[in-house]
Parts: structure tokens; C-alpha cells; sequence
């Protein structure tokens, strides 16, 4: 902020006099008589309010950093902003300033105004609105009960009492999920892979070959749900997507089981994530039901998913 000194008499006596007095102790006590007033009518300039009620903590050309978002920032630092309190603050303001001038420099050149950028600022505006929705529809669940998480944990012994690490070779297939039956009979037919290669190739099937040691919690629930009762050496086909088909050779597993107390943690925070999708797809159904939605021509909804995209195959 840039303050000037009343336009008055006195305060053009008091800048002249410097010339006319040839002391220089007199001098550098007018200087300071000066500054001193300068001073004073600075303090006298008490920033406004801040948008959200807060204090104003830096002023960027036209806009306003408010204590609440110098907070903001500091709290997504976590610990590290808890080290040194005061440090912390100090960087957040100053990257809270950059990015003020460079935003504002992203207007003055309009960029604001391009169709992707316009479109980008418009869906980060709806996520956040998405998010604060939700979550006033979150507040009244709660949390697991200590029953809840005893029945998760014994209904899923893959995951937790009988857990494994899995060793996986997997070749994925580009080509449509109808054709599994198709790619689980061949395999089965094919004596040896290099002939089931030989086969893609003659089908003009492109694939990804690779592999993988995960544990049971990494994989997804239907590929789980056939490498669990396989055996070393053991192959399954299952299709993971509408044009991809995955056939899965099972290397290896190790048996690494988890306590339910180990685990308590980590089910009540699944089971609170399945209890807030629900609450999030029945207000979905609702806001649906109750809103008007009009398709333009050729944007309608496909019918759903057939169940051969959810279907393996052991050969």
C-alpha cells in the first residue's frame, strides 16, 4: 500500500526545508519528522475485510490474501508446517503471491477467456461443489461398528485369515470381450504358449505381455476371485475391460495372513467408503429422478454392460 502526505502547507514547508537549511543534523531530523508522519498515516490504513471474514494478510494488484487462506494453506502441509510454525507461513504466503501473479498475468492475457482453459476452470468450479455437497451428506453416517468389521473380516478370508502374495504372468489381449470363450478354448487346445502366440498372430490379435507380484488387497476383486483357488502353474481368462481380454498364469503364491486387529483399521475405513458410495448413489438416483435431463440426438445412453465383459473363463 502507497500512502501520500496531506496535500497541505505545512507539508510543503516541511518538504522544502531540506533546501533551505545548510545543517545536516537539522536536516536528518526533519527526515525524520517526515517519516515519522509517513509512518503514522500507513498504520492509519487498516486493511478491509477479507471476503470470508477474516483478516487481510497481503494485497496482490486487485486481490486479497485473507488469513483464512494463508491457515488453508499452511494446514495441507501437515507436519511439515508444524516444525516451524512461523517459517511455514512465510513460504506459503510468498507461493500464495506468485500464484496470485501469475494468474492475474493469465488474465491480462486472456487465457482465462480460451475455450480449454474456460473449460477446465468450469469443471474444477463443479468438483468442488460436488465434494461440498457430498460431504454435508456424509456428516450424519456412522462409523463401523466393531460387529461390522468382525463380519467383513471372516466373510473375506482372501483378503485378511488366508491372504497370499501372488506372483502373475499376464498377457492382455486388444479384442472384444465376446470373444473370451473363443481365447479360453484355444488356450486350452494350444499345448504349449508359443503355439497360443502363434495363434494371436495368425488373428492378427494384438497383446501386452507382463508380470507382477502383488498382494491380495492389490488386485482387482474379479481377478481375485480366480487366482484364490488356483493352482501354481494355472491358467484363467477373464475379460477386464469391453476390448480387453486378460489370460493370467498364476507363477506362484505365498501364504501372508493378516489379524483382525491388524486389519481393524483398514475395514472400518473401507466399510465407511462403501457406506458413503451408497449414500452418494441413492442421492444420485434421486437428483435423477428429479431433475430434467435431455440428450442430444446420438448422445442417448447405451444399454448396459453385457455380462459376458464380467465373465472368465478357466481352461
Amino acid at each position: 500500500m502507497h500512502a501520500n502526505l496531506p496535500d497541505s502547507g505545512e507539508s510543503r514547508t516541511i518538504s522544502a526545508i531540506p533546501l533551505l537549511i545548510e545543517d545536516p543534523m537539522k536536516i536528518r531530523y526533519l527526515q525524520l519528522i517526515a517519516a515519522t508522519a509517513l509512518f503514522a498515516s500507513l498504520s492509519a490504513c487498516e486493511p478491509p475485510p477479507s471476503a470470508d471474514g477474516t483478516s487481510v494478510v497481503a494485497k496482490v494488484g486487485g486481490d486479497i490474501i485473507s488469513e483464512a487462506e494463508l491457515d488453508a494453506g499452511v494446514a495441507r502441509l501437515g507436519r511439515l508446517g508444524e516444525a516451524d510454525p512461523v517459517q511455514a507461513r512465510g513460504k506459503v504466503l510468498d507461493a500464495l503471491i506468485e500464484q496470485y501473479l501469475i494468474s492475474q498475468a493469465a488474465k491480462s492475457a486472456k487465457l482465462d477467456k480460451a475455450p480449454e482453459v474456460a473449460l477446465a476452470l468450469r469443471q474444477a468450479q463443479r468438483q468442488v461443489l460436488v465434494e461440498s455437497y457430498m460431504e454435508r451428506k456424509f456428516k450424519g453416517l456412522s462409523k463401523p461398528t466393531d460387529s461390522e468389521i468382525n463380519d467383513y473380516y471372516i466373510r473375506h478370508p482372501e483378503l485378511f485369515s488366508a491372504r497370499k502374495i501372488y506372483r502373475i504372468q499376464e498377457l492382455q489381449l486388444q479384442m472384444a470381450s465376446e470373444r473370451l470363450p473363443e481365447v479360453a478354448a484355444q488356450l486350452k487346445q494350444s499345448r504349449t504358449l508359443a503355439a497360443f502366440a502363434d495363434w494371436l498372430k495368425a488373428q492378427g490379435i494384438e497383446g501386452k505381455a507382463g508380470q507382477a507380484v502383488k498382494p491380495a488387497e492389490q488386485i482387482p476383486p474379479a481377478m481375485l476371485a480366480q487366482l484364490k483357488d488356483m493352482q501354481d502353474g494355472q491358467f484363467t481368462v477373464l475379460a477386464t475391460e469391453p476390448e480387453r481380454i486378460s489370460v493370467l498364469q498364476l507363477q506362484g503364491s505365498q501364504v501372508q495372513p493378516v489379524t483382525l486387529e491388524q486389519a481393524r483399521a483398514a475395514i472400518g475405513q473401507l466399510l465407511l467408503s462403501e457406506k458413503r458410495k451408497a449414500v452418494m448413489e441413492a442421492e444420485i438416483k434421486t437428483l435423477r429422478s428429479s431433475g430434467t435431463i435431455e440428450y442430444a440426438s446420438g448422445f442417448a445412453p447405451t444399454a448396459p454392460a453385457s455380462e459376458s465383459e464380467k465373465t472368465s473363463v478357466k481352461p
